[in-house]
């Protein structure tokens, strides 16, 4: 067993380090505000789809942020999760290039939902980290991402927050042309990715029609040095430091030269694509749209946890176990159908909207030629929004939504059992303008799940969601918004029915119906988010601290046994307390003929410890901070970005500690406005840095990539 290391523990008090971020915002204000060149404020004025009345960032008491247009195509990476990676309070569950899930606050799997459209995703990626989000960032619009419980509007799980990913195959306006469309390519010289996307639509005023297509693949990943980090290999040594077989020295040596400056079997192959229609006319729209996607990725952590089994296998045996278990890959299948509309009512309901969308999703895990477990997720969400106005100050929205999920594992890793899940809600989103500079916000949902399985016990029971928010608009350019909110969270199925070996990260684990503790009690939830907004003529900043006091949070924790040579986790509760901040300053620093210079600070911070044993909850991304300039020019546009992750020493019991890294990127780019072209090259990791992110469960065996070289092109037409 590994144990934990805590030397030299930084105590960072959340209240100090925000003090000296707003001292470091007071620095410098006498450059000019920004301009539009980098986007920052037009970001601010984008009316976010997972709010029910069309309210903007600045708007909402909940803490929103949108990435969209120029910076999402130079951030694009193979997966959402990397793609929103460097997002304030964002991190990810990195498991290679594909197999990224987004990480909010610290909290990840089920407490961050990803939508398509506003609804869900339907995979599986919840369940383990070494499965890929089956939704699709290379031909997204946008991606909005809601940072806290996200649980009022979206469902019980999404206590840490949501990310949403918007298109448009189903066109919610007239095109403004009779045929548009859009062309994008991409590489990545770390990961080997080439990724190419295409997508047009034509017709008319009353019907239009979409289609696109992508394919993206990568190689293997290349890192600076070895895969395991020095504190691993060093834990290692010690616990094999009286060994002295020859033989197992050598193959010491062979496994340290194969993990050294590249990662086998990361490399991968995903294409889809999407046809839809629209019908549009006077009082709304209508359009249904059916994707497909298709996956074919490398598990890097399954190799690592097969040879664990097999230690004392002679040489050839041991040899094709090796080369059987960095043959583990994903065969990944989805086709969803997705309904939308929208019908203009009159009197005080304004609108009334409807999405659907039907998805069936497989995915084999593939051992060599054989066929592991195979993961089959039939789904339904459905939801009907009446949007409503009283007056000029009374705005709201309620609504009915309805989610099924027949999920089922099947073969050698299939440690949940078969489980159909439902969850009928209602929810009610209410805005009041009290004075010219008082806005109350306010939302409630009361969600009924069942969850049924063949081989355990069934649970059934409510959950309950209310939360208050208010936005004082101190001035024209300063606002102050609080949101306090209090839900509760269901257990899953994995929390209550889990039973066997999680091999793609080395442990086993069991539920609390499986060890015969009965049903999880309901997580409870008290949030509370502070901002303060400013947005002066030459400088602009956004400050955020949270407090999250849960009880009876739901805990996978280790018990120092072992069972076939492996470690033995068991779901549990404890009340749990995690607190933070995210701010944000951007200056001005030169508006003339020469060209905009733009600067951008930003930090972000979370910590969470459980109440009553004190120790901190695992994967906690730690202290963040950085800085970048951005200069334009006419048509030419460059940047270049400072990050520095801070060393994570307050880590889980039988958790390793994480060295802290700095990150050193740069941009280059240039538009054309006829034809409408965007052309970019992007370095990252310039420093070629060890970096190994915290949030990822393979912290210790796989880094991020090496220095990159990225270049991409978007064509608009």
């Amino acid at each position: 067993m590994k144990t934990s290391i805590t030397a030299g523990r930084r105590q960072i008090r959340t209240v100090a380090y925000s003090a000296s971020v707003l001292m470091l915002c007071s620095v410098a204000v006498g450059a000019q505000e920004s301009g539009t060149e980098d986007g920052h404020h037009e970001i601010e004025e984008i009316v976010v789809s997972v709010s029910p009345i069309g309210r903007t960032i600045k708007e909402l008491a909940q803490p929103t942020s949108v990435l969209e247009g120029d910076a999402l195509a130079v951030k694009r990476a193979a997966s959402i999760g990397e793609t929103l990676s460097g997002e304030v309070g964002v991190s990810s569950s990195y498991f290679g290039p594909v197999a990224s899930r987004p990480v909010i606050r610290g909290q990840y799997g089920e407490r961050v939902r990803v939508l398509s459209n506003s609804l869900d995703a339907m995979d599986a990626s919840a369940l383990s980290s070494d499965h890929a989000v089956a939704v699709e960032g290379i031909l997204a619009d946008r991606i909005e991402i809601v940072r806290g419980p996200a649980t009022l509007l979206y469902g019980s799980g999404a206590a840490g927050g949501l990310v949403n990913v918007v298109d448009n195959r189903i066109m919610e306006k007239p095109l403004d042309e009779p045929v548009s469309g859009a062309l994008a390519l991409g590489t990545d010289s770390a990961t080997g990715r080439r990724s190419g996307a295409a997508k047009v639509a034509f017709g008319n005023s009353a019907v239009a029609a979409h289609f696109d297509y992508y394919r993206l693949t990568t190689e293997n990943v290349k890192i600076p040095g070895f895969a395991e980090s020095a504190l691993f290999r060093a834990l290692e040594e010690e616990e094999h430091h009286d060994e002295e077989d020859e033989h197992e020295d050598e193959h010491d040596h062979e496994h340290e030269e194969e993990a050294y400056g590249v990662v086998e079997n990361t490399d991968s192959v995903t294409e889809g694509g999407a046809a839809a229609i629209t019908f549009t006319g006077d009082k709304g729209f209508v359009g249904v749209s059916v994707s497909m996607r298709d996956s074919n990725y490398g598990i890097p952590g399954h190799a690592h946890a097969h040879e664990h089994e097999e230690d004392h296998e002679d040489e050839e045996h041991e040899e094709e176990h090796e080369e059987h278990a960095e043959a583990v890959r994903v065969d990944l299948e989805q086709t969803r159908v997705d309904v939308k509309g929208e019908y203009s009512l009159s009197g005080p309901f304004k609108k009334a909207r409807f999405r659907l969308a039907k998805n069936d999703y497989t995915h084999m895990e593939l051992e060599g030629t054989e066929i592991g477990t195979i993961f089959n997720s039939d789904g339904l969400d459905a939801r009907v929004e009446i949007q409503h106005a009283i007056g000029d100050r009374f705005d709201g929205a309620f609504g009915l939504q309805y989610k099924s999920v027949d999920f089922e594992a099947l073969g050698d890793e299939a440690f949940v059992p078969p489980t159909d899940t439902s969850q009928l809600s209602l929810f009610v989103f209410e805005e009041y303008a009290l004075t010219d500079d008082w806005t109350l916000q306010g939302s409630a949902r009361v969600e009924r799940q069942t969850l049924k399985s063949p081989l355990a016990a069934d649970y059934e029971d409510d959950a309950f969601g209310v939360s208050v928010g208010a936005i004082w608009s101190l001035s024209d350019a300063l606002a102050l918004s609080a949101n306090l909110v209090h839900s509760e969270r269901h257990p899953n199925a994995t929390e209550l029915y889990a039973d066997g070996a999680h091999l793609a990260v080395g442990r086993i684990e069991r539920g609390s119906v499986t060890l015969g503790n009965g049903q999880l009690d309901k997580e409870l939830s008290t949030n509370l988010d502070l901002t303060l907004r400013g947005n002066y003529e030459r400088f602009d900043f956004t400050f955020t601290t949270f407090i999250n006091d849960v009880d009876d949070y739901i805990l996978l924790t280790a018990t120092g046994l072992e069972d076939d040579e492996l470690p033995v986790f068991h779901y549990g509760q404890d009340d749990v307390t995690i607190v933070g901040f995210e701010a944000e300053l951007g200056i001005e620093l030169m508006d003339s003929e020469k060209g905009h210079l733009h600067s951008r600070f930003f930090s972000d911070y979370a910590e969470a410890e459980e109440k009553v044993s004190g120790n901190y909850l695992s994967r906690m991304p730690p202290l963040r901070f950085g800085f970048g300039l951005h200069y334009s020019r006419n048509a030419l546009g460059a940047a270049l970005n400072v990050v520095y992750h801070d060393d994570q020493n307050k880590s889980a019991v039988n958790e390793l500690a994480t060295e802290g890294y700095t990150m050193l990127n740069a941009e280059l780019s240039y538009t054309f406005n006829e034809p409408d072209v965007f052309l970019f090259v992007r370095g990252t990791n310039l420093t070629d840095e060890d970096a190994r992110q915290n949030s990822s469960p393979l912290k210790d065996t796989f880094p991020l990539p090496g220095r990159s070289l990225q270049l991409g092109l978007r064509y608009n037409f």
